[in-house]
């Protein structure tokens, strides 16, 4: 199977480059190179002296970054001829075309604004309907079964793209364009990347639309990258890896997703041959949509009818690490014990003040847990947002329903100095590692976002803000250590792995004795002792 390409994606530039490889600099030391940059907004601004250094060679740029054509008249001056590059290792691919890396992923591009849509022309800035054709021309030449591209780039938005039923985008309507829409149909991209003028969007995956009622094209995933540096700490760096669309099997190609939705641009457009130009197919032109294909939670295969619930095997609670009355468990770790719930140590820890919340009874995840067992862990949670608030730290609570038969709730204290990172580290790692996230609002419920029994990643940020992650086959087991051992929070890469950091019993003995002492001030299980009593 061919090596998947690493890529790194941003917004507008706006003349921020120290910002911006920055950035760049400090995600390559942390998981390793990446092949590409792609820069999809404006790569200049107001102020450019920045790029001087790079000129000569006292700063350096990372990654080979590619910068694409420009939509306001005052940049044009800065751009070099087409394929030239503007300082070392950042290439100027001009405003429109495709090209194919060497790792056989294809990008195609049609940047700036419409002439027609804006009414009037502005040289190296605007487009016309014919752009739109020889960039799908392109993207066909060669190929006897078309798939689509890997790629596409645009600065304009496609028209109906904002149609979304999940969450709501105040686009102005001079940013949407039926060209644009014209050509994603056509070219039926994998990723289309735009700029935003300042909040980061990401919709749902959509299900391309084919002229033929018995085919089915491959999905899209839309996505609008906010201004680099943004005051807002809006998204503004997409990491992801690419196989080549060439080269996926196409069972992989077309697998469904359980939040797909149609396609949202007009159904019209893609009997236009040219845009605007209307050529009939025969058939019936209807788009041919599979709403009863069901997935299993790793989209390989179906499950048989009648099959609803799981066969599981009988579980042994004596047998499990977790469960307080099983003769395996380590019982020096356990802290305290409350009525349905208990906190320990956990086997290397990341900090010594690192615990796991964990139900007395065997329970999988909070998302099958009954209402006394979450109602406790939320006490414990407040417990130690006000612990770890005396210690001056925030605290990270994450739970991975995973490959674990017993739920365990990682609490995790960070300094307070890297809060507004946490979320942009948690969306690196998840780009990296070709992880689909979603950011859902603080006081969501997760027990209402995932099916019982389905595995999941879930994480509460220091912010409010909550990640959730639908977990398919090989994510990584070390995701949130991995997350949260990184430099920009605690710095301690090393541990990552938990069986690369066990500490010896004396030491976990300490560790547990110092938190109880430390705890015991926040400690509620101790008036339910007493009241008990």
């Amino acid at each position: 199977m061919t090596d998947k390409q690493k890529t790194l994606v941003c917004g507008d530039v706006n003349g921020n480059f120290n910002t911006l490889f920055s950035r760049v600099d400090s995600i390559v030391k942390k998981s390793g190179p990446f092949d590409i940059l792609l820069c999809v907004g404006n790569f200049f601004g107001d102020d450019n002296s920045q790029l001087d250094a790079y000129k000569m060679g006292t700063r350096k740029v990372p990654v080979t970054t590619y910068v694409f054509g420009p939509s306001d008249e005052s940049h044009v001056q800065y751009y070099c001829e087409e394929g030239s590059e503007i300082v070392p290792n950042v290439v100027y691919m001009g405003k429109r075309g495709i090209f194919t890396t060497s790792s056989d992923v294809k990008i195609a591009y049609l940047t700036g604004l419409s002439r027609r849509e804006l009414g009037k022309d502005i040289p190296m800035c605007t487009f016309e309907p014919s752009d739109c054709s020889a960039v799908r021309d392109s993207c066909f030449r060669g190929q006897s079964e078309y798939r689509g591209v890997d790629v596409l780039i645009t600065t304009l938005w496609p028209a109906g793209i904002e149609n979304d039923d999940c969450q709501k985008m105040d686009i102005a309507k001079d940013r949407l364009s039926d060209l644009i829409a014209w050509l994603a149909m056509h070219v039926k991209p994998r990723y289309h990347f735009v700029p935003s003028t300042d909040k980061y969007y990401e919709r749902q995956p959509y299900r391309n639309q084919s002229i033929h009622q018995d085919y089915r094209e491959c999905a899209t995933r839309f996505i609008g990258l906010a201004p680099v540096g943004n005051k807002a700490k809006e998204k503004w760096i997409y990491a992801c890896s690419l196989q080549p669309i060439t080269k996926m099997r196409m069972t992989d190609l077309l697998q469904a997703t359980t939040d797909e939705t149609l396609c949202p641009y007009d159904p019209e457009l893609i009997k236009q041959h040219q845009p605007g130009k209307v050529v009939k197919f025969s058939g019936n032109g209807q788009y041919f949509y599979n709403m009863d294909a069901v997935d299993d939670d790793q989209g390989k295969r179906k499950r048989k009818s009648g099959d609803t619930e799981r066969k599981r095997r009988e579980f042994d609670p004596d047998s499990c690490w977790f469960c307080l009355s099983s003769p395996t468990v380590e019982k020096h770790l356990v802290i305290c014990v409350g009525t349905h719930c208990y906190l320990a140590l956990p086997k290397g820890p990341l900090t010594p003040y690192h615990v796991l919340i964990l139900p007395i009874a065997h329970h999988q995840s909070v998302s099958k847990a009954p209402d006394e067992v979450v109602n406790e862990i939320k006490k414990f949670k407040e417990a130690l947002k006000e612990f770890y608030k005396s210690m001056k730290k925030l605290v990270v609570f994450f739970e991975r329903n995973y490959k674990t038969s017993h739920m365990q709730i990682q609490c995790v204290p960070v300094p307070r100095a890297c809060e507004s990172q946490i979320l942009e580290v948690f969306q690196d790692e998840a780009g990296i590692n070709s992880i689909q996230i979603e950011v859902l609002p603080p006081y969501a419920d997760i027990a209402q976002v995932v099916l019982p029994g389905a595995p999941y990643f879930h994480a509460e940020l220091p912010t409010g803000d909550q990640i959730f992650a639908k977990t398919k086959q090989h994510f990584p087991l070390q995701f949130g250590r991995d997350v949260l051992s990184s430099p920009p929070i605690l710095n301690c890469e090393d541990k990552a792995d938990w069986r690369q950091c066990l500490i010896s019993r004396e030491e976990e003995d300490d560790h547990v004795a110092a938190f109880r002492t430390n705890f015991r001030p926040y400690d509620f299980t101790i008036n339910e002792d007493s009241d008990s009593e």
